[in-house]
């Protein structure tokens, strides 16, 4: 049976350094989470940053970086991933994508552990597409740092103990798992993560997120609309895109004598391009560069 593709933020996701395995040598392998996140299979959604490829001994193997609003992924195809080494091929950094593919652990050396996804789809995904993955993403992440509250109330905290609180047996499990193994998890620190994940939405100017007790509902994720940008956001955005006249980007000292030459005041440049990039609306391909998405 296929697993199912589970929706992580990079934050969470790299954070990992727990390998499951399950069964015989062929069986099913897990990265676990610090919130318990059972992973086989992940679908992330972000922007396509970075792209390379290198000859191997088992053909060309793309590299690429796509990046959400807590952190990046580290994705790579190779020879027996054609489509998605297609897709990285045909697709033009930068652009919103969505990837479904495998967790992969990497140790260089003992006690040393890297993650990443070995792509089996990728397609390029609208903004729109982006920014509700985020919110569904946002919804499982509070969901997960419910069910590890509960926990982390037990001692031992075991699945059973866990599911009796109300928690789902699919979030008991993982939990549990993580529990054991990490010990203490910042769970404040989290919640951070997807207030600021839910503000990264155009549109959305506040949000909260309550660790609520463990039950079976989701916790509520309220949210408050805003304008989209403001109003020296939408100058910086347009000033970015006449410099960027090259795939290096715009260069920061340029951004930076325009928006004085035109009355913005340089500490309102620094907070605005923070807030373009906070929305996904510029990256930065190279230190002190700015690209539009």
């Amino acid at each position: 049976m296929r697993e199912m593709a589970v929706r992580v933020f990079a934050a969470e996701f790299n954070s990992s350094d727990y390998e499951l395995r399950e069964g015989e040598e062929k069986s099913s392998v897990y990265v676990i989470t610090p919130l318990g996140a059972r992973i086989n299979r992940l679908l992330l959604m972000g922007v396509l940053t970075e792209v390379e490829s290198r000859d191997t001994e088992g053909g060309k193997l793309f590299t690429a970086q796509v990046t959400d609003p807590t952190g990046t992924f580290r994705v790579s195809a190779g020879q027996y991933q054609e489509a998605a080494s297609r897709a990285l091929q045909s697709i033009s950094a930068p652009a919103f994508v969505a990837v479904v593919g495998k967790a992969r652990t990497y140790s260089p050396e003992e006690g040393t552990v890297y993650v990443s996804v070995r792509a089996e789809e990728i397609a390029q995904v609208t903004q729109e597409q982006r920014d509700n993955w985020v919110c569904e993403t946002c919804s499982e992440t509070a969901k997960r740092i419910s069910a590890m509250k509960a926990a982390f109330e037990l001692s031992p905290p075991v699945a059973e103990s866990i599911a009796r609180m109300g928690v789902p047996k699919r979030l008991s499990e993982g939990a549990a798992l993580a529990a054991q193994h990490y010990k203490n998890v910042d769970l404040s620190n989290y919640r951070g993560m997807v207030v600021e994940a839910l503000r990264s939405i155009p549109g959305v100017e506040d949000a909260t997120v309550e660790i609520a007790p463990a039950r079976p509902e989701a916790p509520q994720l309220p949210v408050t609309n805003g304008t989209e940008l403001t109003e020296v956001e939408e100058k910086l955005l347009i000033i970015i895109g006449e410099l960027d006249r090259s795939t290096r980007g715009a260069e920061w000292d340029d951004i930076i004598r325009i928006a004085t030459g035109r009355q913005i005041p340089e500490e309102q440049v620094s907070l605005a391009v923070e807030g373009l990039l906070d929305k996904g609306m510029v990256y930065e391909p190279v230190l002190g560069r700015m690209k539009r998405i």
